[in-house]
């Protein structure tokens, strides 16, 4: 599933194929309708399949740098591996398409309208690219269309799925502690500064003070949100947009730091915590206003949505693993082209 979702991830997020990237060098590659692979009886010419493959390459570097292409993953050569995936990318757009015909569904009118404009203004955006690395407007076209497509029959295979209530029902149960919720209101004083150094120790030793001065109005009955006006370093937690009273959060488990977090869930409705609660931020004063229980709508939703992502995925790894496909020995002469324009080659001697 891990492989398909970083396949997806190429194919899905089109959008940042519109945004005018420019000026990326990637050398000079002859480029023609020369057949690179066949899918499922179905010649997939160089030009469509080099913006795959740079698309690819994109992503990659986003993740770790132009440095990635000199680095393994999953045993295997990055740029091996960027070539894999662009491949697997183009294979997903044949058998997708393929399915999509099964299902009965197609892109509609605007889709196709869309990828015809973004692909044009792409060609108008970013010359260079299209002269250094030779795919066309058509090319940009078919993968913009393609990944409407992918889109489209995963939603259709997704409504054709549905768990079984007791998959669901049994998620719930086991997962309800960390659906819950609590509401907290809280007065920091911090023994950091805004570099998150350590205070020095005379000034750690009046931020305590006054945390416990605090504390004990606090426990006295003065309202924590009053208090946390006047002495909180907790900057986010004053003034909020949508009104809530300062010092006040509302959380689930795993969102904030350790200490806080149990001491908030531990605490009782109304009460302040009867100690200081350490953290690396420094002393808290915490009342817990409410418990909130887990929102069992909710997590039936969130489980089915992500079996729904999980079927389609497995589908899709499916079709991917069962197509015929064919690489020419042009795909073994295909390089990728790194930031400082230096060819990395793909053969078996640049691995030694």
């Amino acid at each position: 599933m891990k492989k398909l979702k970083r396949i997806m991830a190429l194919m899905l997020a089109s959008t940042l194929l519109m945004t005018g990237i420019t000026g990326c060098a990637f050398g000079k590659n002859s480029t023609s309708n020369a057949i690179v692979a066949i899918i499922e009886g179905e010649k997939i010419p160089e030009s469509l399949y080099r913006i795959y493959l740079w698309y690819t390459q994109q992503y990659f570097e986003q993740i770790s740098g132009p440095t990635i292409w000199n680095m393994q993953i999953e045993g295997q050569n990055t740029s091996d591996l960027a070539k894999q995936r662009a491949l697997e990318s183009t294979i997903l757009s044949v058998v997708a398409a393929k399915k999509a015909e099964e299902l009965g569904v197609q892109v509609t009118k605007d889709q196709e309208k869309a990828a015809k404009e973004n692909a044009e203004k792409f060609v108008k955006n970013n010359s260079e690219i299209i002269e250094t690395y030779h795919f066309g407007e058509k090319d940009i076209e078919k993968f913009l269309l393609a990944t409407d497509l992918v889109s489209l029959v995963e939603e259709k295979l997704g409504q054709n799925y549905m768990p079984q209530e007791a998959e669901i029902t049994k998620f719930i149960e086991d997962n309800k502690g960390i659906y819950e919720q609590v509401t907290a209101t809280h007065v920091l004083l911090k023994t950091t500064d805004d570099a998150s150094n350590e205070l020095p120790e005379n000034e750690k030793a009046k931020k305590l003070a006054q945390a416990e001065e605090v504390l004990q109005k606090a426990l006295n009955g003065e309202d924590l949100s009053k208090l946390a006006t006047t002495y909180s370093d907790d900057a986010g937690s004053l003034n909020q947009a949508d009104g809530t009273p300062d010092g006040q959060y509302t959380f689930r488990r795993g969102k904030m730091v350790k200490e806080f977090e149990e001491a908030a869930f531990a605490g009782k409705d109304g009460q302040v915590w009867p100690e200081l609660v350490k953290t690396a931020y420094g002393y808290h004063i915490i009342k817990t206003d409410a418990h909130i229980p887990a929102d069992e709508e909710v997590m039936r939703n969130e489980f089915i949505s992500a079996s729904k992502r999980e079927f389609t995925n497995n589908e899709f790894n499916t079709m991917i693993s069962n197509a015929q496909v064919e690489k020419t020995e042009l795909y073994e002469e295909i390089n990728i082209i790194n930031a400082t324009e230096e060819t990395i080659e793909t053969d078996s001697a640049s691995k030694e």
